[in-house]
């Protein structure tokens, strides 16, 4: 995949990785919280490194 097709797949997973962050938060699920954080995490530094490649 290029860089044109990546940048939307680590949009949604940040999206929807935040959105089960908040979700499993909000419901007292401290452990499955903090593994949808690191997998945002992991989708924002993805991203930024995309975006300073181009």
């Amino acid at each position: 995949m290029n860089d044109r097709q990546l940048r939307p797949v680590y949009l949604i997973g940040m999206g929807g990785s935040a959105y089960a962050l908040w979700y499993f938060y909000s419901v007292g699920e401290t452990l499955l919280a903090v593994a949808f954080a690191v997998l945002t995490v992991f989708c924002v530094v993805r991203l930024r490194k995309l975006s300073t490649d181009t």
